[in-house]
């Protein structure tokens, strides 16, 4: 997915300095809200001054991917966004970040992504030469309920005189500002900006209802099978937690496969109900292992072998530890990588 923030924080202006020696023994995260809550919260967000140069370079130093931004705040007069961008590698470090933050007062709330605006399509955006008015703004909306997704299209007149990069640019801040950040990840499949007009035009309101729409189906804790055939006929099932999205747990990057073989039928699937059994008591056992460590997303059953897909926080060395023993113990193998986006299980989740 194409970084949607990246021209609204392009902005601020972000600069690349060394952590001062007095932060040296601190966390990024740790320095940045003792400096906040002694110096940056009397910022001034209409102007740019010393102090905003400095959380520039606070924030880079938690991840040089991050960019801010400030807005109007729900309940507190300002808002200060620190956001990857849509970036899933980058996210974890704002969700720390957001999950250190001391309490939000009058003054300062704080967000780990770029919020909804309702009024986003009442403005003109000036970019890259261009001056649109997002009001003539229309959209293809096309919801899946198989796939708990809403494939997009959007359309402007002025896309007809603009470069593929400027069209996708503005695509993408659209869809950020009208759904937020995290729902444009959460609940759209396909994005595509349209040249001409789509067959079936929907308004931003229709777009927002079909989101909605799809949310309030959606059930995280139910669980769905998938079955298929490989290229050699031999079925494979698939138990997962289809309606689980890897946004809404963002801290959890890492990705556990722990491996089960068994003893198979001649088409790779388990010989019979005390095979099924034994496979189950590991399941049970895992959940209990990893408790709120960590997510059982789903397994797969093929070819003699069931896999378990976990995801972890990658700061939690624990885990690493608790899934070996739990792998030794059960005669289990287990792999493990970074994987932010749970790109390794879409082709289970959608």
């Amino acid at each position: 997915m194409w970084p949607s923030c990246a021209w609204q924080t392009a902005r601020v202006g972000l600069f690349r300095r060394r952590q001062p020696e007095r932060d040296a023994a601190q966390h990024p995260i740790s320095a940045f809200w003792a400096w906040w809550t002694t110096e940056g919260n009397g910022i001034d967000p209409h102007r740019a001054t010393k102090a905003t140069e400095e959380l520039t370079r606070r924030v880079a130093a938690i991840h040089p991917d991050l960019t801010w931004h400030f807005g109007p705040g729900v309940a507190a007069e300002h808002r200060l966004t620190v956001s990857a961008g849509g970036v899933a590698a980058v996210r974890p470090a704002a969700e720390r970040w957001l999950r250190a933050a001391p309490a939000p007062d009058k003054t300062w709330e704080y967000r780990a992504s770029q919020e909804a605006d309702p009024d986003a399509l009442a403005s003109t955006l000036e970019i890259a030469g261009h001056e649109v008015d997002l009001s003539l703004t229309r959209f293809r909306v096309d919801p899946v309920e198989e796939e708990l997704r809403v494939h997009v299209g959007v359309y402007h007149p002025a896309f007809a005189e603009m470069s593929g990069d400027v069209r996708d640019r503005i695509t993408f801040l659209l869809l950020d500002w009208i759904l937020g950040e995290d729902d444009v990840e959460r609940w759209l499949g396909h994005i595509e900006p349209l040249q001409v007009p789509p067959a079936a035009v929907a308004s931003a309101e229709e777009l927002r209802a079909a989101v909605d729409s799809m949310a309030q189906s959606r059930s995280p804790d139910t669980w769905s099978l998938a079955q298929w055939l490989d290229k050699d006929g031999l079925p494979g099932l698939a138990v997962v937690r289809r309606g689980l999205r890897w946004i809404d747990h963002p801290t959890l990057d890492r990705h556990h496969v722990l491996t089960r073989s068994y003893t198979a039928q001649e088409n790779g699937q388990p010989l019979d109900s005390s095979t099924l059994d034994e496979l189950h008591s590991v399941e049970v056992d895992l959940e209990s292992a990893i408790g709120r460590q960590a997510v059982l997303v789903g397994h797969e059953t093929h070819a003699g072998a069931r896999r378990f897909h976990v995801y972890s926080d990658g700061e939690d060395q624990n885990v690493d530890a608790t899934l070996g023993n739990f792998a030794t113990s059960h005669g289990l193998s287990v792999e493990a990588r970074a994987d932010p986006a749970w790109t390794d299980v879409r082709h289970l989740t959608g």
